[in-house]
Protein backbone atom coordinates (compact mmCIF):
# COMPACT_ATOMS: atom_id res chain seq x y z
CA UNK A 1 0.00 0.00 0.00
CA UNK A 2 1.52 3.34 -1.02
CA UNK A 3 1.37 6.58 0.91
CA UNK A 4 -1.45 8.00 -1.20
CA UNK A 5 -3.69 4.99 -0.58
CA UNK A 6 -2.90 5.16 3.11
CA UNK A 7 -4.09 8.78 3.34
CA UNK A 8 -7.28 7.90 1.38
CA UNK A 9 -8.02 5.07 3.78
CA UNK A 10 -7.42 7.39 6.72
CA UNK A 11 -9.94 9.90 5.35
CA UNK A 12 -12.52 7.14 4.94
CA UNK A 13 -12.01 6.00 8.52
CA UNK A 14 -12.29 9.58 9.82
CA UNK A 15 -15.46 10.22 7.81
CA UNK A 16 -16.95 6.94 9.04
CA UNK A 17 -16.20 7.87 12.67
CA UNK A 18 -17.72 11.35 12.17
CA UNK A 19 -20.86 9.91 10.60
CA UNK A 20 -21.23 7.26 13.31
CA UNK A 21 -20.78 9.90 15.99
CA UNK A 22 -23.39 12.08 14.30
CA UNK A 23 -25.86 9.20 14.16
CA UNK A 24 -25.31 8.45 17.86
CA UNK A 25 -25.73 12.12 18.79
CA UNK A 26 -28.91 12.35 16.69
CA UNK A 27 -30.27 9.17 18.27
CA UNK A 28 -29.63 10.50 21.77
CA UNK A 29 -31.10 13.89 20.84
CA UNK A 30 -34.29 12.31 19.44
CA UNK A 31 -34.75 9.81 22.23
CA UNK A 32 -37.82 10.36 24.37
CA UNK A 33 -37.28 11.47 27.97
CA UNK A 34 -37.60 8.42 30.24
CA UNK A 35 -41.22 7.69 31.10
CA UNK A 36 -42.21 7.91 34.75
CA UNK A 37 -44.79 5.45 36.21
CA UNK A 38 -47.47 7.97 37.14
CA UNK A 39 -49.09 5.62 39.66
CA UNK A 40 -46.12 6.40 41.94
CA UNK A 41 -47.65 9.85 42.46
CA UNK A 42 -51.16 8.58 43.25
CA UNK A 43 -52.11 8.02 46.91
CA UNK A 44 -53.15 4.50 47.89
CA UNK A 45 -56.36 5.97 49.33
CA UNK A 46 -57.47 7.32 45.92
CA UNK A 47 -60.79 6.14 44.52
CA UNK A 48 -59.64 6.21 40.89
CA UNK A 49 -57.05 7.60 38.51
CA UNK A 50 -56.72 8.06 34.75
CA UNK A 51 -53.31 8.17 33.10
CA UNK A 52 -52.21 9.57 29.71
CA UNK A 53 -48.62 8.72 28.90
CA UNK A 54 -48.25 11.20 26.03
CA UNK A 55 -50.57 13.91 24.70
CA UNK A 56 -48.75 13.99 21.32
CA UNK A 57 -49.20 10.20 21.20
CA UNK A 58 -52.96 10.55 21.71
CA UNK A 59 -53.23 13.28 19.07
CA UNK A 60 -51.10 11.28 16.62
CA UNK A 61 -53.09 8.10 17.27
CA UNK A 62 -56.46 9.82 16.89
CA UNK A 63 -55.56 11.58 13.64
CA UNK A 64 -54.19 8.33 12.23
CA UNK A 65 -57.45 6.40 12.65
CA UNK A 66 -59.61 5.55 9.66
CA UNK A 67 -62.35 7.77 11.13
CA UNK A 68 -60.09 10.82 10.84
CA UNK A 69 -58.80 9.85 7.39
CA UNK A 70 -62.36 9.44 6.09
CA UNK A 71 -64.26 12.19 7.88
CA UNK A 72 -61.75 15.03 8.23
CA UNK A 73 -61.59 15.71 4.47
CA UNK A 74 -65.39 15.39 4.18
CA UNK A 75 -65.79 18.07 6.89
CA UNK A 76 -63.08 20.32 5.45
CA UNK A 77 -60.42 19.79 8.11
CA UNK A 78 -56.89 20.47 6.89
CA UNK A 79 -54.61 17.48 6.33
CA UNK A 80 -51.92 19.43 8.19
CA UNK A 81 -53.73 18.69 11.45
CA UNK A 82 -52.49 15.10 11.12
CA UNK A 83 -48.95 16.43 11.57
CA UNK A 84 -49.64 18.06 14.96
CA UNK A 85 -48.88 14.91 16.93
CA UNK A 86 -45.69 14.24 14.97
CA UNK A 87 -44.51 17.85 15.31
CA UNK A 88 -45.23 17.91 19.05
CA UNK A 89 -43.39 14.61 19.50
CA UNK A 90 -40.38 16.02 17.62
CA UNK A 91 -40.39 19.13 19.83
CA UNK A 92 -40.50 16.93 22.91
CA UNK A 93 -37.63 14.75 21.71
CA UNK A 94 -35.31 17.57 20.65
CA UNK A 95 -36.28 20.20 23.22
CA UNK A 96 -36.20 22.78 20.42
CA UNK A 97 -39.10 25.22 20.59
CA UNK A 98 -40.95 27.51 23.02
CA UNK A 99 -40.60 26.47 26.64
CA UNK A 100 -44.33 25.80 27.08
CA UNK A 101 -44.45 23.71 23.90
CA UNK A 102 -41.48 21.57 24.99
CA UNK A 103 -43.04 20.90 28.40
CA UNK A 104 -46.46 20.13 26.90
CA UNK A 105 -44.90 17.72 24.40
CA UNK A 106 -43.03 15.81 27.09
CA UNK A 107 -45.69 15.87 29.79
CA UNK A 108 -47.35 12.82 31.29
CA UNK A 109 -50.75 13.28 32.93
CA UNK A 110 -52.71 11.60 35.70
CA UNK A 111 -56.19 12.65 36.81
CA UNK A 112 -56.79 11.46 40.38
CA UNK A 113 -60.13 11.21 42.23
CA UNK A 114 -59.39 11.23 45.96
CA UNK A 115 -62.97 11.44 47.30
CA UNK A 116 -66.60 11.98 46.34
CA UNK A 117 -69.12 13.90 48.40
CA UNK A 118 -72.84 14.45 47.93
CA UNK A 119 -74.66 17.69 48.61
CA UNK A 120 -78.44 17.89 48.90
CA UNK A 121 -80.08 21.26 48.67
CA UNK A 122 -82.01 23.75 46.62
CA UNK A 123 -85.74 24.06 46.18
CA UNK A 124 -86.00 20.62 44.57
CA UNK A 125 -83.76 18.98 47.19
CA UNK A 126 -81.63 17.60 44.36
CA UNK A 127 -78.38 15.79 45.07
CA UNK A 128 -75.15 17.12 43.60
CA UNK A 129 -72.10 14.89 43.38
CA UNK A 130 -68.79 16.70 43.91
CA UNK A 131 -65.63 14.70 43.29
CA UNK A 132 -62.32 15.79 44.81
CA UNK A 133 -59.88 15.69 41.91
CA UNK A 134 -56.26 16.54 41.21
CA UNK A 135 -54.46 16.77 37.88
CA UNK A 136 -50.84 15.65 38.12
CA UNK A 137 -48.43 16.69 35.36
CA UNK A 138 -44.96 15.15 35.11
CA UNK A 139 -43.25 17.93 33.14
CA UNK A 140 -39.76 16.33 32.87
CA UNK A 141 -38.52 19.89 33.39
CA UNK A 142 -36.34 21.55 36.03
CA UNK A 143 -38.18 22.40 39.29
CA UNK A 144 -37.85 26.18 38.77
CA UNK A 145 -39.32 25.95 35.25
CA UNK A 146 -42.16 23.72 36.51
CA UNK A 147 -43.00 26.12 39.34
CA UNK A 148 -42.95 29.21 37.11
CA UNK A 149 -45.06 27.71 34.33
CA UNK A 150 -47.55 26.32 36.86
CA UNK A 151 -48.00 29.72 38.47
CA UNK A 152 -48.81 31.29 35.09
CA UNK A 153 -51.19 28.46 34.13
CA UNK A 154 -53.02 28.45 37.47
CA UNK A 155 -53.56 32.21 37.34
CA UNK A 156 -55.07 32.03 33.84
CA UNK A 157 -57.32 29.10 34.81
CA UNK A 158 -58.52 30.82 37.98
CA UNK A 159 -59.48 34.00 36.11
CA UNK A 160 -61.33 31.99 33.50
CA UNK A 161 -63.26 30.04 36.17
CA UNK A 162 -63.96 32.82 38.70
CA UNK A 163 -63.60 35.98 36.64
CA UNK A 164 -61.74 39.10 37.68
CA UNK A 165 -63.11 38.84 41.23
CA UNK A 166 -60.81 35.89 41.98
CA UNK A 167 -58.77 36.09 45.17
CA UNK A 168 -55.38 34.45 45.74
CA UNK A 169 -53.58 33.34 48.86
CA UNK A 170 -50.65 31.12 49.69
CA UNK A 171 -50.27 28.38 52.29
CA UNK A 172 -47.30 26.30 53.34
CA UNK A 173 -47.78 22.53 53.48
CA UNK A 174 -44.84 20.39 54.56
CA UNK A 175 -42.45 22.84 52.87
CA UNK A 176 -44.50 23.08 49.66
CA UNK A 177 -46.10 26.37 48.67
CA UNK A 178 -49.81 26.03 47.85
CA UNK A 179 -51.40 28.66 45.60
CA UNK A 180 -55.10 28.85 46.50
CA UNK A 181 -57.56 30.70 44.25
CA UNK A 182 -61.17 31.35 45.27
CA UNK A 183 -64.22 33.03 43.80
CA UNK A 184 -67.36 34.44 45.44
CA UNK A 185 -68.33 30.94 46.69
CA UNK A 186 -65.65 30.17 49.24
CA UNK A 187 -66.14 26.40 49.03
CA UNK A 188 -65.02 26.40 45.38
CA UNK A 189 -61.25 26.39 45.17
CA UNK A 190 -58.44 25.96 42.68
CA UNK A 191 -55.26 24.77 44.35
CA UNK A 192 -51.90 24.63 42.56
CA UNK A 193 -48.53 23.34 43.76
CA UNK A 194 -45.33 21.87 42.38
CA UNK A 195 -42.98 19.22 43.75
CA UNK A 196 -39.80 18.87 41.75
CA UNK A 197 -40.78 18.23 38.13
CA UNK A 198 -44.41 17.46 39.05
CA UNK A 199 -47.08 20.15 38.72
CA UNK A 200 -50.41 19.73 40.49
CA UNK A 201 -53.80 21.42 40.07
CA UNK A 202 -56.70 20.38 42.35
CA UNK A 203 -60.21 21.53 43.18
CA UNK A 204 -59.65 21.56 46.95
CA UNK A 205 -56.91 21.44 49.58
CA UNK A 206 -57.46 17.84 50.67
CA UNK A 207 -56.97 16.42 47.18
CA UNK A 208 -53.80 18.45 46.69
CA UNK A 209 -52.32 17.49 50.06
CA UNK A 210 -53.14 13.80 49.60
CA UNK A 211 -51.23 13.71 46.29
CA UNK A 212 -48.31 15.75 47.64
CA UNK A 213 -47.93 13.26 50.48
CA UNK A 214 -47.76 10.39 47.96
CA UNK A 215 -45.27 12.24 45.74
CA UNK A 216 -43.01 12.95 48.73
CA UNK A 217 -43.31 9.38 50.03
CA UNK A 218 -45.03 10.46 53.25
CA UNK A 219 -48.00 8.17 52.59
CA UNK A 220 -48.53 4.84 50.77
CA UNK A 221 -48.81 4.93 46.97
CA UNK A 222 -51.27 3.10 44.77
CA UNK A 223 -48.36 1.68 42.72
CA UNK A 224 -47.72 -0.74 45.60
CA UNK A 225 -51.26 -2.14 45.52
CA UNK A 226 -51.32 -5.87 44.73
CA UNK A 227 -54.54 -5.76 42.66
CA UNK A 228 -53.17 -3.04 40.37
CA UNK A 229 -49.87 -4.86 39.86
CA UNK A 230 -51.58 -8.17 39.11
CA UNK A 231 -54.47 -7.02 36.90
CA UNK A 232 -53.07 -4.04 34.96
CA UNK A 233 -51.33 -6.15 32.25
CA UNK A 234 -54.73 -7.62 31.28
CA UNK A 235 -55.84 -4.29 29.76
CA UNK A 236 -52.56 -2.39 29.37
CA UNK A 237 -51.22 -3.48 25.97
CA UNK A 238 -49.20 -0.45 24.85
CA UNK A 239 -52.16 1.72 25.82
CA UNK A 240 -52.42 5.45 25.21
CA UNK A 241 -54.93 5.85 28.06
CA UNK A 242 -55.20 3.77 31.23
CA UNK A 243 -57.69 4.06 34.08
CA UNK A 244 -58.25 2.25 37.35
CA UNK A 245 -61.15 2.44 39.82
CA UNK A 246 -60.22 0.93 43.16
CA UNK A 247 -62.33 -1.36 45.31
CA UNK A 248 -63.29 1.54 47.58
CA UNK A 249 -63.99 3.67 44.50
CA UNK A 250 -66.42 1.10 43.14
CA UNK A 251 -68.17 0.84 46.51
CA UNK A 252 -68.58 4.61 46.68
CA UNK A 253 -69.82 4.91 43.09
CA UNK A 254 -72.28 2.04 43.59
CA UNK A 255 -73.56 3.59 46.81
CA UNK A 256 -74.10 7.03 45.28
CA UNK A 257 -75.46 5.58 42.04
CA UNK A 258 -78.01 3.34 43.72
CA UNK A 259 -79.10 6.21 45.99
CA UNK A 260 -79.66 8.50 43.00
CA UNK A 261 -81.60 5.83 41.09
CA UNK A 262 -83.74 4.94 44.11
CA UNK A 263 -84.87 8.57 44.45
CA UNK A 264 -86.84 8.00 41.23
CA UNK A 265 -88.99 5.41 43.05
CA UNK A 266 -89.21 6.64 46.62
CA UNK A 267 -88.79 9.85 48.62
CA UNK A 268 -88.34 8.00 51.92
CA UNK A 269 -84.84 8.96 53.13
CA UNK A 270 -84.51 5.81 55.26
CA UNK A 271 -85.38 3.55 52.30
CA UNK A 272 -82.95 5.40 50.04
CA UNK A 273 -80.18 4.98 52.62
CA UNK A 274 -80.94 1.28 53.10
CA UNK A 275 -80.91 0.62 49.33
CA UNK A 276 -77.61 2.47 48.94
CA UNK A 277 -76.09 0.61 51.88
CA UNK A 278 -77.23 -2.75 50.50
CA UNK A 279 -75.70 -2.16 47.07
CA UNK A 280 -72.50 -0.85 48.65
CA UNK A 281 -72.36 -3.94 50.82
CA UNK A 282 -72.82 -6.24 47.82
CA UNK A 283 -70.08 -4.51 45.84
CA UNK A 284 -67.65 -5.09 48.71
CA UNK A 285 -68.57 -8.78 48.58
CA UNK A 286 -67.86 -9.08 44.86
CA UNK A 287 -65.79 -6.35 43.16
CA UNK A 288 -62.05 -5.80 43.59
CA UNK A 289 -61.41 -3.10 40.97
CA UNK A 290 -62.23 -1.81 37.51
CA UNK A 291 -59.54 -1.45 34.82
CA UNK A 292 -59.56 0.27 31.41
CA UNK A 293 -57.05 0.60 28.58
CA UNK A 294 -57.34 2.24 25.13
CA UNK A 295 -55.00 1.51 22.22
CA UNK A 296 -54.96 3.11 18.77
CA UNK A 297 -54.91 0.98 15.63
CA UNK A 298 -55.14 1.89 11.94
CA UNK A 299 -58.83 0.93 11.72
CA UNK A 300 -59.85 2.56 14.98
CA UNK A 301 -59.54 2.11 18.74
CA UNK A 302 -59.30 -1.09 20.77
CA UNK A 303 -60.56 -0.73 24.35
CA UNK A 304 -60.25 -3.32 27.08
CA UNK A 305 -62.20 -3.42 30.34
CA UNK A 306 -61.74 -5.71 33.31
CA UNK A 307 -64.08 -5.79 36.28
CA UNK A 308 -61.90 -7.65 38.76
CA UNK A 309 -63.96 -9.88 41.07
CA UNK A 310 -63.23 -11.86 44.19
CA UNK A 311 -61.70 -15.16 43.00
CA UNK A 312 -64.52 -17.35 44.33
CA UNK A 313 -67.17 -15.03 42.84
CA UNK A 314 -65.42 -14.81 39.45
CA UNK A 315 -65.05 -18.58 39.20
CA UNK A 316 -68.69 -19.31 40.02
CA UNK A 317 -69.95 -16.56 37.70
CA UNK A 318 -67.80 -17.98 34.88
CA UNK A 319 -69.39 -21.37 35.53
CA UNK A 320 -72.92 -19.93 35.51
CA UNK A 321 -72.29 -18.04 32.25
CA UNK A 322 -70.31 -20.69 30.43
CA UNK A 323 -70.54 -19.89 26.70
CA UNK A 324 -72.47 -22.14 24.34
CA UNK A 325 -70.28 -24.01 21.84
CA UNK A 326 -71.86 -22.22 18.86
CA UNK A 327 -73.60 -18.85 18.59
CA UNK A 328 -77.01 -18.81 16.86
CA UNK A 329 -77.07 -16.10 14.15
CA UNK A 330 -80.64 -16.78 12.96
CA UNK A 331 -82.18 -14.11 15.21
CA UNK A 332 -80.36 -11.49 13.11
CA UNK A 333 -83.00 -11.83 10.43
CA UNK A 334 -85.48 -10.05 12.72
CA UNK A 335 -83.19 -7.08 13.47
CA UNK A 336 -83.73 -4.15 11.07
CA UNK A 337 -80.78 -2.05 9.88
CA UNK A 338 -82.39 0.93 11.61
CA UNK A 339 -81.77 -0.58 15.08
CA UNK A 340 -79.13 1.29 17.09
CA UNK A 341 -77.44 -1.83 18.43
CA UNK A 342 -77.94 -5.36 19.67
CA UNK A 343 -76.35 -7.72 22.19
CA UNK A 344 -76.50 -11.50 22.18
CA UNK A 345 -75.97 -13.61 25.30
CA UNK A 346 -74.90 -17.07 24.14
CA UNK A 347 -74.71 -19.45 27.11
CA UNK A 348 -75.49 -23.06 27.86
CA UNK A 349 -79.10 -23.61 29.03
CA UNK A 350 -80.07 -19.94 28.64
CA UNK A 351 -83.60 -20.66 29.87
CA UNK A 352 -82.44 -21.24 33.45
CA UNK A 353 -79.85 -18.44 33.53
CA UNK A 354 -81.24 -16.38 36.47
CA UNK A 355 -81.64 -19.46 38.68
CA UNK A 356 -78.17 -20.72 37.78
CA UNK A 357 -76.54 -17.40 38.66
CA UNK A 358 -78.34 -17.43 42.00
CA UNK A 359 -77.30 -21.03 42.69
CA UNK A 360 -73.63 -20.40 41.87
CA UNK A 361 -73.20 -17.03 43.59
CA UNK A 362 -75.28 -17.29 46.77
CA UNK A 363 -72.86 -19.61 48.62
CA UNK A 364 -70.03 -17.12 47.95
CA UNK A 365 -71.85 -14.21 49.63
CA UNK A 366 -72.73 -13.49 53.21
CA UNK A 367 -76.34 -13.83 54.34
CA UNK A 368 -77.25 -10.18 53.68
CA UNK A 369 -75.89 -10.12 50.12
CA UNK A 370 -77.20 -13.64 49.44
CA UNK A 371 -80.74 -12.73 50.49
CA UNK A 372 -80.60 -9.52 48.43
CA UNK A 373 -79.54 -11.48 45.34
CA UNK A 374 -82.29 -14.04 45.94
CA UNK A 375 -84.96 -11.33 46.20
CA UNK A 376 -83.67 -9.71 43.00
CA UNK A 377 -83.82 -12.99 41.06
CA UNK A 378 -87.32 -13.80 42.38
CA UNK A 379 -88.56 -10.33 41.43
CA UNK A 380 -86.95 -10.66 38.00
CA UNK A 381 -88.61 -14.05 37.44
CA UNK A 382 -91.97 -12.62 38.48
CA UNK A 383 -91.65 -9.77 35.97
CA UNK A 384 -90.96 -12.36 33.26
CA UNK A 385 -94.07 -14.31 34.24
CA UNK A 386 -92.22 -17.23 35.84
CA UNK A 387 -93.77 -18.88 38.87
CA UNK A 388 -92.11 -21.01 41.55
CA UNK A 389 -91.12 -24.31 40.01
CA UNK A 390 -91.26 -23.03 36.41
CA UNK A 391 -88.19 -23.86 34.33
CA UNK A 392 -87.42 -22.96 30.73
CA UNK A 393 -84.11 -24.85 30.68
CA UNK A 394 -84.99 -27.15 27.76
CA UNK A 395 -87.60 -24.91 26.17
CA UNK A 396 -85.37 -22.12 24.82
CA UNK A 397 -82.29 -21.96 22.62
CA UNK A 398 -78.85 -20.96 23.83
CA UNK A 399 -79.06 -17.31 22.71
CA UNK A 400 -80.94 -14.35 24.18
CA UNK A 401 -80.78 -11.31 21.89
CA UNK A 402 -81.48 -7.76 23.13
CA UNK A 403 -82.25 -5.09 20.52
CA UNK A 404 -82.18 -1.35 21.15
CA UNK A 405 -84.09 0.67 18.57
CA UNK A 406 -83.46 4.09 20.14
CA UNK A 407 -82.57 5.73 23.45
CA UNK A 408 -86.23 6.58 24.13
CA UNK A 409 -87.63 3.08 23.54
CA UNK A 410 -87.58 0.03 25.81
CA UNK A 411 -85.22 -2.78 24.84
CA UNK A 412 -86.73 -5.56 22.72
CA UNK A 413 -85.84 -9.25 23.09
CA UNK A 414 -85.57 -12.27 20.77
CA UNK A 415 -85.50 -15.93 21.87
CA UNK A 416 -85.52 -19.19 19.94
CA UNK A 417 -88.36 -21.41 21.23
CA UNK A 418 -87.97 -25.19 21.35
CA UNK A 419 -91.15 -26.01 23.25
CA UNK A 420 -93.97 -23.55 22.64
CA UNK A 421 -96.42 -25.41 24.87
CA UNK A 422 -94.27 -24.66 27.94
CA UNK A 423 -93.28 -21.11 26.94
CA UNK A 424 -96.80 -19.85 25.99
CA UNK A 425 -98.27 -19.81 29.54
CA UNK A 426 -95.19 -17.94 30.76
CA UNK A 427 -95.64 -15.32 28.02
CA UNK A 428 -99.32 -14.93 29.00
CA UNK A 429 -98.32 -14.22 32.60
CA UNK A 430 -95.59 -11.84 31.39
CA UNK A 431 -98.17 -9.78 29.52
CA UNK A 432 -100.74 -9.80 32.36
CA UNK A 433 -98.34 -8.97 35.21
CA UNK A 434 -99.85 -6.38 37.60
CA UNK A 435 -103.31 -7.36 36.24
CA UNK A 436 -102.70 -5.81 32.82
CA UNK A 437 -105.30 -6.36 30.10
CA UNK A 438 -104.23 -8.05 26.88
CA UNK A 439 -105.59 -7.49 23.40
CA UNK A 440 -104.86 -9.51 20.27
CA UNK A 441 -104.07 -7.94 16.92
CA UNK A 442 -102.65 -9.17 13.64
CA UNK A 443 -99.75 -7.88 11.58
CA UNK A 444 -98.85 -9.39 8.20
CA UNK A 445 -100.49 -12.65 9.14
CA UNK A 446 -98.75 -12.89 12.53
CA UNK A 447 -100.73 -12.69 15.78
CA UNK A 448 -99.40 -10.08 18.21
CA UNK A 449 -100.51 -10.03 21.87
CA UNK A 450 -100.43 -6.52 23.32
CA UNK A 451 -100.45 -5.63 27.02
CA UNK A 452 -102.77 -2.71 26.31
CA UNK A 453 -102.87 -1.28 29.84
CA UNK A 454 -99.14 -1.60 30.57
CA UNK A 455 -97.24 1.75 30.58
CA UNK A 456 -94.26 0.07 28.88
CA UNK A 457 -96.48 -1.21 26.06
CA UNK A 458 -95.07 -4.73 26.32
CA UNK A 459 -96.19 -7.06 23.57
CA UNK A 460 -95.29 -10.53 22.32
CA UNK A 461 -95.48 -12.59 19.15
CA UNK A 462 -94.47 -16.11 18.16
CA UNK A 463 -93.04 -15.88 14.64
CA UNK A 464 -91.88 -19.19 13.24
CA UNK A 465 -89.46 -20.67 15.82
CA UNK A 466 -88.80 -17.34 17.59
CA UNK A 467 -90.46 -15.37 20.38
CA UNK A 468 -90.42 -11.60 19.87
CA UNK A 469 -90.83 -9.37 22.93
CA UNK A 470 -91.11 -5.57 22.76
CA UNK A 471 -93.66 -2.89 22.00
CA UNK A 472 -96.19 -3.53 19.23
CA UNK A 473 -94.37 -1.11 16.92
CA UNK A 474 -91.02 -2.81 17.58
CA UNK A 475 -92.48 -6.24 16.85
CA UNK A 476 -93.95 -4.89 13.59
CA UNK A 477 -90.52 -3.59 12.57
CA UNK A 478 -88.93 -6.96 13.39
CA UNK A 479 -91.56 -8.80 11.33
CA UNK A 480 -90.95 -6.35 8.45
CA UNK A 481 -87.19 -7.00 8.61
CA UNK A 482 -87.70 -10.77 8.46
CA UNK A 483 -90.29 -10.75 5.69
CA UNK A 484 -88.42 -8.28 3.46
CA UNK A 485 -84.98 -9.77 3.93
CA UNK A 486 -83.71 -6.25 4.76
CA UNK A 487 -82.20 -7.17 8.11
CA UNK A 488 -78.80 -7.43 9.72
CA UNK A 489 -78.75 -11.05 8.56
CA UNK A 490 -78.05 -9.71 5.05
CA UNK A 491 -74.88 -7.99 6.25
CA UNK A 492 -71.93 -10.33 5.67
CA UNK A 493 -69.78 -8.26 8.02
CA UNK A 494 -72.12 -8.93 10.93
CA UNK A 495 -72.34 -12.64 10.15
CA UNK A 496 -68.55 -12.74 10.10
CA UNK A 497 -68.42 -11.08 13.53
CA UNK A 498 -70.75 -13.73 14.92
CA UNK A 499 -68.70 -16.52 13.30
CA UNK A 500 -65.43 -15.13 14.69
CA UNK A 501 -66.73 -14.93 18.25
CA UNK A 502 -63.97 -16.15 20.61
CA UNK A 503 -64.88 -19.53 22.07
CA UNK A 504 -64.55 -18.04 25.56
CA UNK A 505 -66.93 -15.10 24.92
CA UNK A 506 -70.48 -15.35 26.28
CA UNK A 507 -71.75 -11.98 25.03
CA UNK A 508 -71.46 -10.22 21.67
CA UNK A 509 -72.48 -6.56 21.30
CA UNK A 510 -72.74 -4.76 17.97
CA UNK A 511 -73.41 -1.13 17.04
CA UNK A 512 -73.62 -0.65 13.27
CA UNK A 513 -73.52 3.14 12.97
CA UNK A 514 -70.37 5.18 13.66
CA UNK A 515 -72.20 8.45 14.32
CA UNK A 516 -70.12 9.05 17.46
CA UNK A 517 -67.05 9.36 15.23
CA UNK A 518 -68.82 11.90 13.04
CA UNK A 519 -69.93 13.94 16.06
CA UNK A 520 -66.40 13.89 17.51
CA UNK A 521 -64.70 15.15 14.35
CA UNK A 522 -67.53 17.65 13.80
CA UNK A 523 -66.80 19.00 17.30
CA UNK A 524 -63.11 19.34 16.42
CA UNK A 525 -64.07 21.19 13.22
CA UNK A 526 -66.03 23.62 15.36
CA UNK A 527 -63.12 24.11 17.77
CA UNK A 528 -60.81 24.87 14.86
CA UNK A 529 -63.49 27.19 13.36
CA UNK A 530 -63.63 25.20 10.13
CA UNK A 531 -67.40 24.71 10.54
CA UNK A 532 -70.10 26.02 12.86
CA UNK A 533 -70.53 22.51 14.30
CA UNK A 534 -74.10 22.18 13.02
CA UNK A 535 -75.37 18.58 13.22
CA UNK A 536 -76.93 19.01 9.76
CA UNK A 537 -73.43 18.65 8.32
CA UNK A 538 -73.50 14.97 9.28
CA UNK A 539 -76.50 14.49 6.98
CA UNK A 540 -74.57 15.56 3.88
CA UNK A 541 -74.10 12.66 1.49
CA UNK A 542 -70.24 12.67 1.42
CA UNK A 543 -70.14 12.65 5.24
CA UNK A 544 -72.77 9.87 5.49
CA UNK A 545 -70.84 7.78 2.98
CA UNK A 546 -67.62 8.33 4.95
CA UNK A 547 -69.32 7.23 8.19
CA UNK A 548 -70.65 4.16 6.39
CA UNK A 549 -67.09 3.06 5.64
CA UNK A 550 -66.02 3.13 9.29
CA UNK A 551 -65.53 0.17 11.56
CA UNK A 552 -68.66 -0.63 13.61
CA UNK A 553 -68.43 -1.07 17.36
CA UNK A 554 -68.03 -4.75 18.24
CA UNK A 555 -67.58 -6.05 21.81
CA UNK A 556 -66.89 -9.51 23.17
CA UNK A 557 -67.46 -10.24 26.86
CA UNK A 558 -65.75 -13.10 28.68
CA UNK A 559 -66.36 -14.32 32.22
CA UNK A 560 -62.91 -15.28 33.42
CA UNK A 561 -61.44 -16.65 36.63
CA UNK A 562 -60.29 -13.13 37.58
CA UNK A 563 -63.40 -11.20 36.54
CA UNK A 564 -65.45 -9.87 33.62
CA UNK A 565 -63.31 -9.00 30.60
CA UNK A 566 -64.64 -6.91 27.69
CA UNK A 567 -62.77 -6.06 24.50
CA UNK A 568 -64.28 -3.50 22.13
CA UNK A 569 -63.12 -2.47 18.67
CA UNK A 570 -64.71 0.68 17.25
CA UNK A 571 -64.04 3.77 15.13
CA UNK A 572 -63.11 6.17 17.95
CA UNK A 573 -64.10 4.44 21.21
CA UNK A 574 -64.64 6.64 24.25
CA UNK A 575 -62.80 9.49 22.53
CA UNK A 576 -66.23 10.26 21.09
CA UNK A 577 -66.89 11.98 24.45
CA UNK A 578 -64.92 14.92 23.04
CA UNK A 579 -68.12 15.99 21.28
CA UNK A 580 -69.97 16.07 24.62
CA UNK A 581 -67.24 18.23 26.17
CA UNK A 582 -67.39 20.67 23.29
CA UNK A 583 -71.21 20.79 23.52
CA UNK A 584 -71.07 21.59 27.25
CA UNK A 585 -68.46 24.27 26.55
CA UNK A 586 -70.76 25.78 23.92
CA UNK A 587 -73.55 26.06 26.47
Amino acid sequence: MNLRELFSLKRVVILTVILATGVIVLFVALRKPPRTPMDRYVPASALAFLEIDSLPGVVDGLTDTKAWRELAPALGLSSQLRQIGFAADLVGRTGIGPEQAVVASRAQLALVVTDIEAETGGEDESTNIRPHVALLIETHAAPDITSRLLGDLASVLAKRIYGESVSQQTEDYQGTNLLIFQGPRRERQLVAASAGSVALVANNRSAAKSCLDAIAGRSPRISDEATLKQMRPTVDHNTSVFAYVTESGIAKLVTFGSALVSTRFTSDADRIDSIASLFGHMSKQTAAGLFYGAEFESEGVTERYLTALRPQVAERLAQALKPAPLADPEALRFIPHSAEDFSSISVEAAGELPERVLKELSPQLDIVAGLALREFVLSFRKQLGLQAGDSLEDSLGSDIVFVRFSESEPTAMLLRVKNRAIVSPVVDRYLTVDHSKVSLTEYKGEQVAVGSTRPDGRSAAFVKEFLLLGTRDQIARMIDAESSGESMMSDNGIKQVIALRPASASIISYRPEAREAGEMILAISRLTRVTDGSSELLEQEPVKQAMGRLQPSVSFTEFRANGIYVETKSAVGNFGLISSLVSSEKK
